[in-house]
């Protein structure tokens, strides 16, 4: 009964995902990716150590930034008037003339390559086994920015540096996280992921066509990252700081002319983690991390320099432990000296939750642009308008940690569906052979890519 219930919810969610503007995003992690390796053989006693060259590249940039812009497309429109998207003076991104009429469309192009050297080993003796599995990887991610229009910028930041398009406001030194436009690169391990567990062959099911086996193991997922950073949206990421211990079970069918079927599935519950993430403000919307402050003790009539908002809205977090699901199939057919596997995941991951965010830096409200800062604050001001509404003279308006946005600062549900496909050519003592996979993303959170590897395997008994 209770994993009827957890199939129905899952068929819930791939139904009605529901997305939401977020300021991070992660790839999905390999080591929990089981197709990418290869499957334990329960009917052999062997030593198996696997090695895999390996590749991935993301496709469809318009699901990763329908979770990341603002008006959830790639397209943006930056118009000083107010009449588009983003008002880059909030950037410091003005025209030079007295027209104030700096505009242009910017294309946001996010891209990810995942590239590095997956390892797995395991151990099967006749009733239990010890697996395994780890990788090696390089990950460069990049959101690409193209600009047709703008021309005449050319104004100063608060850090006297000239702002003269799109991709110097968003790169400007004056953000210290949340930037857009260059690639960034992270090389590390992957998390460690221990299996260890039970095999049994069924002789109740034991028929001239057909052996059964059944397998029943836990899991502990070692984090080997640092957990996110925030410097970038859509930063790269290798690794986790979570914890994760779990359990799953698999079934597998060895079948007459030299066929096999493995059902499994494996849960895993991710312990409480502390990581820094930027916010937006609740009232301001999305994108409101771009916005300008202002200290308040320089209300004084006269003109002020801006300060970025996503200095101070970006803080540690305390994110409650969630839980991810796979179930798999792989069906194998074996030659006289190789093997084809076709094989499909489906992956669910919880949205993240948080618990408790450090508090921002007292003292600041945000800027009220027509009046350059000197006299009051724009409580209510939104990334697009050129003319906000002050607050009274009298009454500035100080931003509080009870203002921000919790959800834009976490990641939404994962829901992916991976096919894979394996061949190998099978010596008594060593494997090799090539595969590939394509992993459908479900919702604006999943990325979608797919990846190719090469396989090399050693077989020791």
């Amino acid at each position: 009964m209770f994993i009827k219930k957890i199939i129905f919810f899952i068929l819930c969610l791939y139904v009605y995902n529901i997305g939401c503007i977020a300021t991070v995003m992660n790839h999905r992690g390999i080591t929990s990716s089981p197709l990418l390796y290869k499957q334990i053989d329960y009917a052999h006693e062997n030593i198996s150590i696997e090695f895999e060259p390996w590749i991935s590249q993301s496709f469809d940039p318009d699901r990763i930034m329908a979770n990341l812009s603002l008006n959830q497309k790639s397209t943006v429109t930056l118009n000083q008037q107010g009449k588009g998207d983003i008002n880059p003076a909030w950037l410091f991104l003005q025209s030079t003339n007295q027209d104030q009429n700096y505009s242009s469309t910017v294309t946001f192009n996010p891209s990810q390559q995942i590239y590095g050297l997956l390892f797995h080993t395991y151990q099967h003796w006749h009733n239990l086994f010890v697996d395994l599995k780890t990788s090696l990887i390089n990950c460069k991610n990049k959101i690409e920015i193209v600009e047709f229009g703008g021309g005449d910028g050319g104004l100063a930041s608060n850090t006297n540096q000239i702002i003269y398009n799109a991709y110097d406001a968003f790169t400007q030194k004056s953000l210290s996280y949340g930037k857009i436009g260059q690639e960034q690169t992270l090389i590390g391990f992957d998390n460690i992921q221990l299996m260890f567990g039970r095999s049994h062959e069924f002789g109740t099911m034991q028929g001239e066509k057909c052996r059964t086996y059944f397998a029943g193991f836990g899991l502990i997922e070692v984090p080997t990252g640092q957990g996110t950073t925030a410097q970038w949206l859509f930063e790269p990421q290798v690794g986790t700081n979570q914890w994760a211990f779990g359990f799953g079970t698999d079934l597998m069918w060895i079948m007459d002319y030299d066929y096999s079927l493995v059902v499994g599935g494996n849960f895993r519950h991710m312990i409480a983690s502390w990581q820094t993430r930027t916010f937006d403000m609740q009232e301001n919307r999305a994108w409101s991390r771009y916005l300008l402050l202002d200290d308040m003790t320089t209300l004084d009539l006269q003109p002020n320099i801006g300060i970025p908002a996503i200095n101070f809205v970006t803080q540690d977090a305390l994110f409650a432990g969630q839980n991810l699901i796979n179930f798999y199939g792989r069906l194998q057919k074996k030659f006289t000296t190789g093997l084809l596997e076709l094989s499909y995941n489906l992956c669910y991951k919880q949205a993240e939750r948080i618990r408790q965010v450090t508090p921002i830096p007292s003292g600041y409200g945000i800027y009220d642009l027509p009046t350059a800062g000197g006299m009051t604050t724009a409580s209510t001001a939104t990334i697009n308008q050129a003319y906000p509404i002050a607050d009274s003279v009298l009454n500035p308006v100080q931003l509080v940690t009870s203002q921000l946005d919790i959800h834009s600062g976490a990641q939404g549900q994962w829901l992916s569906n991976m096919i894979a496909v394996r061949l190998q050519k099978v010596k008594d003592f060593y494997t090799y052979g090539i595969g590939g996979s394509v992993d459908l993303g479900r919702g604006s959170q999943a990325i979608s890519s797919w990846s190719a590897w090469a396989n090399f395997e050693f077989l020791l008994p």
